[in-house]
């Protein structure tokens, strides 16, 4: 490796760095170019700066495109949402004027595609081409390639970027991840020196934690195509739903001391439910981008790494739509220059190898774009005839005690395009009671039937060597009450276009005793937040009682809020108001009680109807703390909720007021900067009565440091390894390591619905997605492990058939009681990806109610005190 820290290397790194700039409109970036409209002006002009010497941020980006559209008429600008940090999502689109005249003449006829029984678009139509650039926002080199992509293609008259213009329509969308963009580029360049500094140690190149890879939550947004729980996401999506692009690119960076990736990716991580000429076609498009890289002298490789098989990606979910999808992969420089292992990397340099690609994609497309027609036809095709021979023949969801969930997966099949009905009538199914008006199906036989598909069916997947999730069934996320049909012999109501919330408010008018309130609706713990923080004094059921209402009976199980009349800093009047306005804007129902004198169980005065606090909630938060996990806790505790959680630094832990917090949850991640008198501290705050709350890996760590007394189940692998004579090949290590782990797959576990932690759940059946090593014995107190693995635990994805034995009979979740206060354990991530929200309702109920679990021994104190 050339040593560019000397004053010689200094210099000649400067000398390399000048004349990559200095070509940066002409030779380098273009080399074929011949003529440009001299009315557009380049990025460099508009932004005052050559491309590749400086990151580009958000607003500038969508201001050069702006700016483009108006001084070209191949180029049209849309909004499409805006982010949580109120940065704006655009799509540009690029096309001949004559196109652009007709282009919903265009899209009408191109999106007749998706129906298998009209023809196959005519081969004279417009190819459609996506190009996305700067998911992970810290990947830089992408943003800046959209804005020569787009000066390109409103500049240059060159006869073939003509055709490009005629013979497609173009859309580019420059900034997937906008809030993750603009913390990136300011660290870089708040970091950036003069000459560059190529070390990998300089602080420009030791991007400090979250990074700017995720969104304002630090969501990994190329995780959420499926799933959708984020805003950016969803304004995508429904873009996407308007085209169906016959080509998606979706741009990235890797590490420094790799080359550059496109598809076909191994067998071995293609999807088992996409057809093979999907596929197949990723290896013709291969062939243009190979011929682009060569020409430039560029390394790559293919066939090697990356997984193409869940609809979670955003090289994936167009493919279940008929889109030749990739991903492109350049090793990122992280910076304007670095030393790698295959020498100087540049800025310039990284951009110039996604740029050719963004060509090549765009002459594959227009070349090929005839059999892509006919390939998006063929996909849907196929979805029909693979529903037609699938077992399951329609699926019907929905529960009538949670119809705040049974709307929220509604809605994400609607933004899928899944086609919905009402259910005929009332029916039972397999021992669930689905209820005409609060229940769906979606019959198998459509055309999106592989993404309905991906929403409730499992796959067992044989490979191990897959880097990320490998079960995604998010009707097991949910947790919602669900049920297949395998007879064609089913009817269905009308269909359903969009979601129905339930009104919520006050059912029997004003009372002058108490209001009830089921918890079994996802939203009851937000009504409940809402409640506490109207400083409303709200109790909870811990056991089931039978109400009299009216002139009828109503029966209320674990988890009940009780919101007496009495007691309130407030008036009847004004607690009527409150509860009306909450259960409204929680779409949630209370209902009036007239007496306290229940029917059956007990009645409303019960020492076993407890008061809940208000809680006051800190988040671990900063360097060592997984920021996936920080993050996924900090979204759902404000967008589901509404409550404010305090984002505590660790290194402040040692300063901060614990006191002030009723519970602080600790996200999986490496505590070990904390020293004794931190964890000394952290051990009285919880004794003292808080409730402290860990996953994964952070449980290890709460036993390790004896801040609870359970067990984690040992581990036999280092003793094995010291014994172990075993001579393996050393090509056969990435598989033999790689089947260690536990990365995503899809586990069930029974879970003690009478447990506080388990309020609101109506069935003991618990799916659990579990990605990490983290295994918890039973804990020793016998009412302490709310939920344990089953004896065979495994449902979807991949896990070997080792730790699917170690994670048999383990714990999934406990709670412990530590002096005053509790501690829950969570084996894994509750909170995965937020939308594992079957788990998620666990950790709610982990703030409201683990203090108020009696600790062991403690039954019966209030008898013993008569």
């Amino acid at each position: 490796m050339r040593n560019y820290r000397t004053t010689a290397g200094l210099l000649l790194l400067t000398a390399l760095l000048t004349v990559q700039f200095a070509m940066a409109q002409t030779g380098y970036y273009y080399p074929k170019a011949t003529k440009f409209d001299p009315a557009v002006p380049t990025p460099e002009k508009f932004l005052g700066y050559a491309i590749g010497t400086h990151y580009t941020r958000h607003d500038q980006i969508v201001a050069y495109f702006r700016e483009l559209a108006k001084v070209s008429n191949r180029v049209h600008v849309q909004t499409i949402g805006k982010t949580y940090e109120e940065r704006e999502q655009i799509v540009v689109t690029f096309t001949a004027p004559e196109n652009y005249s007709r282009l919903e003449e265009i899209r009408k006829e191109h999106i007749t595609s998706i129906d298998p029984s009209k023809p196959v678009v005519d081969s004279k139509a417009p190819v459609i081409v996506m190009l996305g650039y700067s998911v992970h926002g810290n990947e830089g080199s992408c943003g800046e390639v959209s804005l020569l992509a787009g000066y390109y293609l409103a500049a240059n008259q060159d006869p073939e970027t003509n055709q490009w213009l005629k013979e497609s329509v173009i859309f580019i969308d420059p900034s997937l991840n906008p809030d993750g963009r603009d913390r990136a580029a300011n660290w870089f360049n708040s970091y950036k020196s003069f000459p560059p500094v190529a070390d990998p140690l300089d602080k420009e190149h030791m991007e400090a934690w979250p990074n700017g890879r995720t969104n304002h939550y630090f969501a990994d947004l190329n995780r959420d195509w499926l799933n959708l729980v984020h805003v950016e996401s969803r304004n995508r999506v429904e873009f996407f739903h308007q085209w169906y692009p016959n080509v998606q690119i979706d741009f990235h960076e890797m590490g420094p001391n790799a080359t550059y990736y496109f598809e076909p990716t191994p067998k071995r991580h293609e999807s088992p439910i996409i057809p093979q000429f999907i596929y197949d076609e990723n290896a013709v498009f291969a062939k243009y981008h190979a011929k682009a890289l060569d020409e430039i002298g560029s390394l790559y490789f293919t066939k090697e790494n990356y997984d193409n098989l869940s609809p979670i990606y955003g090289s994936t979910y167009p493919k279940f739509y008929g889109s030749i999808a990739a991903t492109f992969e350049e090793a990122g420089s992280g910076g304007i220059a670095k030393e790698t292992a295959n020498g100087l990397l540049t800025f310039s340099f990284t951009i110039r190898n996604h740029l050719s690609t963004t060509f090549s994609s765009l002459k594959a497309a227009v070349a090929e774009k005839t059999n892509l027609f006919k390939i998006q036809k063929d996909l849907f095709k196929y979805g029909l005839e693979q529903a037609r021979i699938n077992p399951a023949k329609a699926y019907v969801f929905g529960d009538s005690r949670d119809e705040s969930l049974t709307q929220k997966f509604l809605g994400l099949l609607l933004q899928h395009r899944i086609q919905v009905y009402d259910v005929a009538a009332t029916a039972s199914i397999d021992g669930k009671s689905f209820e005409k008006g609060k229940a769906y199906i979606v019959p198998a036989e459509q055309p999106n039937f592989l993404v309905i598909h991906s929403l409730f069916e499992e796959i067992a997947l044989k490979d191990s060597l897959f880097y990320d999730n490998t079960g995604w069934s998010v009707i097991h996320a949910y947790g919602l009450q669900y049920a297949k049909l395998k007879t064609k012999d089913f009817a269905k109501g009308a269909q359903i276009t969009a979601t129905v919330q339930a009104k919520g408010g006050i059912e029997g008018g004003k009372s002058s005793y108490a209001y009830l309130l089921a918890y079994t609706d996802y939203n009851a713990g937000k009504a409940l937040y809402q409640l506490l923080n109207k400083n409303i004094m709200v109790k909870t059921a811990f056991k089931p009682f039978t109400a009299a209402i009216a002139n009828d009976k109503k029966s209320y199980g674990y988890g009940t809020l009780v919101v007496p009349v009495a007691g309130q800093s407030m008036s009847s009047d004004s607690l009527y108001a409150q509860l009306q306005k909450i259960g409204i804007a929680c779409n949630v129902s209370f209902t009036a009680a007239a007496t306290g004198f229940s029917a059956a169980g007990v009645d409303l005065g019960s020492n076993n109807i407890k008061t809940v606090r208000k809680p006051e909630v800190a988040l671990a938060f900063g360097q060592g703390v997984t920021a996936s996990e920080a993050g996924q806790i900090w979204f759902l505790l404000n967008q589901q909720l509404g409550l404010p959680v305090v984002k505590l630094d660790l290194q402040y832990f040692r300063q901060a007021t614990l006191k002030k917090y009723t519970t602080i949850v600790l996200p999986a991640g490496n505590y070990s900067a904390w020293d004794k008198p931190v964890i000394d501290k952290l051990k009285a705050w919880v004794a003292d009565g808080g409730t402290l709350i860990t996953f994964q890996t952070a449980t290890a760590w709460a036993i390790q440091n004896e801040l609870v007394k359970e067990k984690l189940v040992d581990s036999d692998e280092k003793t094995a390894a010291a014994k172990s004579t075993e001579r393996l090949e050393f090509v056969s290590k990435q598989d033999v390591e790689g089947s260690k782990r536990i990365n995503g797959a899809i586990f069930i576990a029974d879970i003690d619905i009478t447990h506080p932690i388990g309020f609101g759940l109506s069935d003991r059946k618990l799916f659990i997605n579990k990605n990490g090593p983290t295994l918890l014995q039973k804990s020793t107190d016998k009412y302490a492990t709310v939920a344990q693995y089953a004896d065979k635990p495994f449902i979807n994805g991949y896990a070997s058939k080792q730790n699917i034995s170690k994670v048999s009979n383990s714990a999934a979740i406990i709670l412990s009681t530590v002096g005053s206060g509790r501690a829950v354990l969570f084996a894994d991530d509750p909170t995965y990806r937020s939308y594992w929200l079957g788990t998620a309702r666990l950790f709610f109920n982990s703030i409201f109610f683990a203090n108020l679990v009696e600790g062991a021994g403690a039954f019966g104190a209030e008898e013993e005190n008569k």
